[in-house]
């Protein structure tokens, strides 16, 4: 039996198997390889895990966006479309705060279908949504509903700042897969889910699309290998660093520009405000001199820089002042993105 959502999506303008049809080919499985070091009476262990997670092609020179969760402990990337091409990948940009991540493509199928990514502030509670991605591996699977809610976090740096809330199954699988809406373009980005089952309940969550405009295209940043969470002032207090706000570098890429430069990430996982944090890596208090409390520019000082110039961090590491100098190992180069349609 079909939901009401789903009813209400098949009675819209365009019929939904037009629209999956249309918009299918533009949404990839990215298959993500890590390793990691346990230990055990024998000793160290290497563990090797392969994660599944989806994406789509935003750009016809091979840029896909997917979840930053999915990839950035990626020792190696590779993306899968519908007609069986397969690919490797690049992060060439990463936001941990918005879970948004800008992959680039080595190669691309022959003519590859390009989605369009549309204007999230048109959003109202009740629109019709479907997704496409892959759910415990099953590639390219259909799932509809609306916009629950569209929710402005007060406290940034923990979580994405601005998300939209989706009633629209997710599942383990879907992070980092497009959320369409009814004209068929890209209007969110799968994040997470709220469950105490560990299977969608309604409670879902998506990156609106202006956020990937944003922070992937039009405001890019250099990507390094590291993992970075804002810390404001309020959550600073609750560990007693004496800080307007900060950078916690939670995560560095093994063999990176940052991990040969020798920023450390953290090793003990914690819980804060109900989101997980990696605590003990170094906490960034400015970048090329400028507070990381103004993030504002920080980001425009480090829009400036090109490949071989030096991102200078200075950081507490144990309470105590250094400072770690990491080269930009090559230039962004991301293109624009067009305008959504009106």
């Amino acid at each position: 039996m079909l939901s009401l959502a789903l009813l209400a999506l098949v009675s819209s303008a365009v019929p939904l198997e037009e629209l999956f049809a249309r918009v299918d080919p533009t949404v990839v499985t990215v298959r993500v390889a890590t390793k990691s070091l346990t230990e055990n009476q024998s000793g160290a262990v290497m563990v090797v895990a392969i994660i599944t997670g989806s994406g789509v092609l935003v750009h016809p020179d091979g840029y896909v966006v997917t979840a930053a969760h999915v990839v950035e402990a990626a020792e190696l990337v590779e993306v899968h479309w519908l007609d069986g091409f397969k690919a490797k990948a690049k992060v060439v940009s990463l936001s941990r705060t918005e879970d948004i991540a800008l992959l680039k493509v080595e190669s691309t199928p022959p003519k590859p279908v390009v989605a369009v990514v549309g204007d999230s502030a048109l959003l109202k509670p009740g629109h019709r949504l479907f997704a496409i991605g892959a759910p415990y591996g099953l590639e390219h699977t259909l799932t509809a509903g609306v916009v629950s809610a569209l929710r402005s976090n007060d406290r940034p740096g923990l979580m994405p700042k601005h998300l939209v809330q989706t009633d629209v199954p997710l599942n383990q699988g879907n992070s980092g897969g497009p959320l369409f809406n009814e004209k068929g373009e890209v209007v969110g980005i799968a994040s997470f889910m709220l469950s105490q089952s560990g299977g969608s309940v309604g409670l879902n969550f998506a990156v609106p699309s202006n956020t990937v405009r944003t922070r992937l295209f039009e405001e890019a940043l250099p990507y390094i290998g590291v993992g970075l969470r804002f810390i404001p002032r309020d959550v600073a207090e609750i560990f007693n660093w004496p800080l307007e706000g900060a950078f916690l570098v939670e995560t560095v890429r093994p063999e990176s520009a940052a991990e040969v430069a020798g920023l450390r990430a953290g090793a003990v996982a914690s819980e804060v405000g109900g989101n997980r944090v990696q605590l003990g890596g170094d906490l960034i208090v400015s970048v090329n001199g400028v507070p990381a409390s103004d993030t504002t520019k920080v980001a425009q000082a480090l829009r400036l820089l090109k490949a071989g110039d030096v991102i200078r961090y200075d950081v507490l590491r144990g309470g105590k002042p250094s400072h770690v100098d990491v080269p930009i190992p090559g230039g962004l180069g991301v293109p624009a993105l067009p305008k959504p349609r009106k």
